[in-house]
């Protein structure tokens, strides 16, 4: 399986999982005006802002999507993980505290137009939310009228109420003032919100270094909402190395503060993201890759193409999608009891015959991938491409995938040492003694290339600056089609990653090769241990990613452009909706 093709179809289910999520989890709601921010008092790990967060929880709540989510196999397997059980304690807690339920009903109540969320703590779901909702609307939310249940206080001239429930140390409180409604879990964040409102304390979020120097970083108006993120804080939380769907924990330690900014409309849904680097820290990528995606056929499935890339990531990723040919080892089920361990030096009947007088012989491990490595270093590579496309036979019964890269370099390729590091990677797998690692010459529409002879379906080409390789003819044949008509033009733009991946385009087949994938890990389970009684799920791929996929399928499309401008990157996402 090429991991990246499915890395797409992630991105693609878990970027516009969250983009809904913002819209419906109450820890991710909330403001777009810098004045919101400076209601909160500093500390915040991130704060939320909606222009009309009403309106985007009405969205929500009657859209296709949330119907479909909450009936998916997916949403099942969520329900049953240990963050849902986390998150659903934390809310019976709150629930206790305010002696009220604080669920989705509630929250309809307390959802005003402009809005804003400050997280101060992630374990321990400290926040503080503030909403416009106008003196009438407030007094007739169900919270304000179990306020008798609530001890009182009084912060700058303004009352506000207290709950804290003694079992499990949360705490509720709530105000009004002003036509603003405050709703925190700690007491001394919602007295701060009535300081910032009173003008008693000058200090808030707005004026924090960090949050300042982010939000001038974004370009144009603030989108219908804002997500603004203390990545100094957030990252070291072990919290957020458990719960962080990517796992790039390492990559995320060079950046200090990040902003992203959604812009909604009828066609499509817009993401503008800024990463702010660390001091010191040079770009990692430098050019403009458009031209080389450009390349990628009309019918891909998915393409990246990026700037810079470094020799041995190339080296892997020629191996993962096109020349490793060893079949990887099963997993074995995750809650099969491990094997007893051997006791030490126990021996068996079988060694008697060993010979102990001499040493046994160690044979030296040779990379096979040397050849190539320093080919790739050689040649200095500045942009590369991957393509991925899919097909399903006519009766649909094995969808298979195709794989294809584009290395483009600053000096021309040379073939003959294209084929010769390409030839030693390959032998040990294929063939013993180099016998049968033959190179064909092939002729297409667009050009000659080389074909392998062998177990193994490899082409390449070479076309000055550009080595071209793929595991089918016919999409190598197309990307010498492209690269034959296409013109070379001045792109100063600084793209410097590129991607798009089509979903609607490749529903079906993801349905077909999801069944295969899931009988292909039934077999391998059962042939190693049988799965325990009573601990079944919904399939992976057929059921649980299958369902995500199906809640998202009003979309078609989705691309994304990334600029490294060194003491920045910025991110563009769209994703395109087919209704």
């Amino acid at each position: 399986m090429k991991r990246r093709l499915w890395i797409a179809v992630g991105v693609v289910v878990l970027g516009c999982g969250a983009v809904w999520a913002v819209v419906a989890v109450k820890s991710a709601l909330l403001a777009t005006k810098p004045a919101l921010a400076a209601m909160l008092p500093e500390g915040a790990l991130l704060s939320i802002e909606a222009r009309d967060f009403g309106s985007l929880l009405k969205d929500w709540d009657g859209s296709k999507e949330k119907r479909t989510w909450l009936t998916s196999d997916n949403y099942s397997d969520f329900s049953n993980s240990r963050l849902f059980s986390r998150l659903s304690q934390a809310q019976d807690e709150f629930s206790a505290a305010a002696d009220l339920a604080t669920d989705e009903s509630l929250l309809k109540t307390v959802a005003g137009k402009e809005s804003c969320l400050g997280l101060y703590d992630i374990g321990n779901l400290e926040f503080v939310y503030v909403t416009k909702m106008g003196s009438q609307a407030i007094e007739s939310t169900p919270l304000w009228q179990t306020r008798a249940k609530f001890e009182q206080r009084t912060e700058a001239g303004t009352p506000f109420y207290v709950r804290k429930d003694e079992q499990s140390s949360r705490t509720a409180a709530f105000a009004s003032r002003d036509g603003w409604l405050i709703l925190g879990t700690r007491e001394d964040l919602v007295a701060g919100v009535l300081d910032r409102m009173a003008g008693i304390a000058s200090h808030n979020l707005a004026t924090e270094g960090w949050y300042a120097e982010t939000v001038k970083q974004a370009a144009g108006e603030p989108g219908d909402l804002r997500m603004v993120l203390n990545l100094d804080k957030i990252v070291p939380s072990p919290y957020f190395r458990t719960y962080w769907v990517q796992q790039n924990i390492t990559e995320m330690k060079q950046y200090t503060a990040a902003i992203s900014d959604l812009y909604r409309t009828a066609q499509a849904y817009r993401e503008e993201r800024v990463l702010v680097r660390r001091a010191g820290i040079a770009a990692g990528s430098q050019g403009d890759v458009r031209a080389l995606a450009a390349l990628a056929p009309e019918d891909a499935a998915f393409y990246a193409a990026q700037a810079s890339p470094s020799p041995e990531a190339l080296v892997n990723t020629l191996r993962e999608n096109l020349l490793e040919v060893k079949a990887q080892p099963s997993r074995t089920w995750a809650n099969s009891a491990p094997e007893a361990p051997a006791a030490e030096n126990a021996g068996s009947a079988a060694d008697l015959d060993v010979s102990i007088d001499h040493a046994p012989a160690v044979v030296a491990e040779t990379d096979v991938y040397a050849p190539l490595r320093a080919l790739l270093q050689a040649q200095q590579p500045d942009a590369s491409l991957e393509v991925f496309t899919t097909r399903a036979p006519d009766r649909q019964v094995f969808v298979s995938l195709q794989a294809a890269m584009v290395i483009s370099a600053s000096r021309d390729w040379n073939e003959g040492s294209v084929r010769e590091a390409l030839s030693a990677a390959l032998a040990e797998d294929l063939t013993a003694g180099k016998i049968g690692i033959n190179w064909a010459k092939r002729s297409g529409a667009a050009g000659n290339y080389l074909a392998l002879d062998g177990g193994l379906s490899l082409f390449v080409a070479v076309k000055g600056k550009q080595l071209l390789v793929a595991n089918d003819s016919e999409l190598l044949e197309k990307l010498l089609a492209a690269h034959a008509g296409s013109v070379s033009t001045d792109t100063k733009d600084g793209v410097t990653y590129a991607a798009v991946f089509r979903s609607a385009q490749e529903r079906e087949n993801f349905r077909l090769l999801s069944k295969q994938l899931d009988l292909a890990g039934q077999h391998a389970v059962a042939d190693q241990q049988p799965q325990p009684a009573g601990d079944k799920g919904p399939a992976f791929f057929s059921g649980d990613i299958a369902s995500l996929w199906q809640v998202f399928s009003g979309v078609e499309s989705a691309e994304i452009q990334e600029r490294d401008q060194g003491a920045r990157v910025t991110q563009t996402v769209v994703y395109t909706w087919a209704r």
